[in-house]
């Protein structure tokens, strides 16, 4: 899966794979700023709600696999629009 950047650029799972390898040994030479974990900041980016109708069959599988996963719908839902757009653009 690739990742969009502030800057408009793109990352991988294997590159942040081989930076953690390397932040781990003690070798990575990076620099973070502004790391932002989880949510938006509402103030920069609001959230909004979006509402779709799906077969019963296709929620009661979301709601097993984010239960299996740890994570909730709302997250579940944000991962797979994140990918399709990766994989459209």
């Amino acid at each position: 899966m690739e990742y969009r950047l502030r800057d408009g650029g793109t990352v991988g799972d294997d590159a942040l794979e081989e930076m953690a390898l390397e932040w781990e040994s003690g070798e990575w030479e990076g620099h973070l700023e502004n790391v932002v974990v989880g949510l938006p900041d509402p103030e920069e980016d609001a959230l909004t709600t979006v509402s779709f109708r799906m077969p019963r069959s296709r929620l009661a599988a979301v709601e097993a696999a984010v239960l299996r996963a740890g994570i909730t719908k709302s997250e579940f839902y944000r991962r797979a629009v994140d990918r399709e757009l990766a994989a459209l653009s």
